[in-house]
């Protein structure tokens, strides 16, 4: 059996019936498995911006320091196996095959039961757990996929640690219109007696999350009044940050004025360090972890697509930003940027955005880039924002804006617009990053 044909077939997020919230179809597939989920040992992360990266640098600290490590992302960027890793190894397309031979029986007799056929997703956690049990894996790194409180991967009941990061108004149609309603979704991954760490800096979603843990009995540590950083050097090959505490220094392992470095960029991920951290130290005890091994682990952290370098000549930066909060942290890190290259050209910014986003939130965070001209494409997702609307909103701004589909064709006329003191910036949209790489896969005499 092809299982990527067979996974397929599920329908997906923005299709019809590819939003199914609950957890009674995924209990349903796990329970005839023995529910593997209760078997392993488990990282929980939710949150709107800060995941994935946050995850990278877990997934590099843990295998560092020799434990096998399952990770468990969505979406993917080029290939499907990348959802499933052991150890930075995707899962092979045999063992998929097997896994998916084993549950589709269980599937099919779901789907002729009151709970109808599982989504594409609540099937892939599935198979993610049964892989990483029968892989004996020491620890697992799951993202949620959607919210927290009603997702897939909230089946887990006891978790190591609860782990929550940014909070910004995203899937208002589904998780709430307030940035309490949706912190209160991401929240809903906290249980009862486990610790949770959050790198949220809003204080009305920190209001929301410090309440049910609370009401939960887990202990909460919120990086914003724990920590204060410095960057102490911020480069195109990285960045180097001291930790400082607010208030007394507890007993722990980081030290007052401690250095790390990390090879991502973005003032954003020194923040997403830090929390990765601080996860590290809160479960030092049952996963111990040498400070040398902290220290590789982090700066041998690579995620794609934030923030990452695909030429220097011209410089062209790729990044998956896809709400506003996350484009305000690309906006600035490129303002950095075109500083620390003393460029004064032009920006040439190509947009591709998903249409369950907030647009007008996203370009006023756009505008503020100084000689901007914005080429504006579609990717290939089918839930791709029709470039006439994107144009119709930045006209608004009289903004330097024109149209080019496909999203090759886009880029290909930014290289040739672009001149030496220009920068090729690609944004909107973490379905961007494989067109985009695969365009630039071709292009090898000047890529970093």
């Amino acid at each position: 059996m092809d299982p990527y044909k067979y996974i397929d077939k599920f329908e997906k997020f923005g299709a019809k019936g590819g939003y199914k919230p609950g957890l009674k179809r995924i209990e349903a597939l796990l329970e005839v498995f023995g529910h593997p989920e209760n078997k392993i040992r488990v990282i929980h992360v939710a949150g709107s911006n800060g995941k994935g990266s946050t995850i990278t640098f877990l997934k590099s600290i843990y295998i560092e320091a020799g434990y096998r490590t399952g990770v468990y992302t969505s979406p993917h960027l080029l290939e499907f196996n990348e959802r499933i890793e052991i150890n930075g190894r995707k899962i092979s397309t045999e063992e998929l095959s097997e896994l998916v031979c084993k549950i589709k029986p269980v599937v099919d007799k779901i789907r002729d039961s009151e709970l109808g056929e599982p989504s594409f997703f609540e099937l892939v956690t599935a198979l993610a757990f049964m892989y990483f049990e029968q892989q004996k894996v020491d620890l697992v790194l799951l993202e949620t996929g959607l919210g927290g409180r009603l997702d897939a991967t909230n089946i887990v009941k006891k978790p190591e640690i609860s782990v929550i990061t940014g909070i910004s108004l995203e899937h208002t149609s589904i998780l709430g219109d307030t940035i309490e309603e949706i912190a209160a979704e991401k929240a809903g991954i906290i249980k009862e007696g486990v610790p949770v760490l959050t790198g949220a800096r809003d204080r009305r979603a920190l209001k929301v999350i410090e309440d049910i843990a609370d009401k939960r009995g887990s202990k909460l540590t919120k990086i914003i009044d724990k920590y204060d950083y410095l960057i102490k050097e911020s480069s195109l090959e990285g960045q180097e940050f001291s930790l400082m505490y607010r208030g007394v220094q507890p007993e722990g392992r980081v030290d007052e004025g401690t250095s790390y470095k990390i090879a991502l960029r973005g003032e954003y991920q020194v923040r997403n360090a830090i929390l990765a951290l601080e996860v590290v130290n809160e479960l030092q005890s049952r996963f111990p972890v040498r400070e040398e091994e902290i220290r590789k682990g982090l700066l041998k952290a690579y995620i794609p697509g934030r923030m990452e370098i695909l030429l220097k000549k011209p410089l062209v930066l790729l990044d998956g930003a896809h709400n506003s909060e996350g484009i305000a942290e690309a906006v600035n890190c490129l303002l950095k940027f075109r500083d620390l290259k003393e460029k004064k050209g032009k920006i040439l910014l190509v947009l591709a955005v998903l249409a369950d986003k907030d647009i007008d939130k996203m370009l006023r965070e756009i505008i503020r880039l100084p000689d901007l001209e914005i080429i504006i494409s579609e990717n290939n997702n089918s839930r791709a924002l029709s470039a006439e609307i994107i144009k119709e909103k930045l006209d608004v701004y009289n903004a330097n804006n024109r149209i080019i589909l496909p999203m090759a064709q886009a880029l290909i006329s930014a290289e040739k617009q672009a001149g030496a003191d220009d920068i090729i910036f690609i944004t909107g949209s973490l379905y961007n990053t494989a067109e985009v790489k695969k365009h630039y896969c071709f292009i090898d005499s000047q890529e970093v």
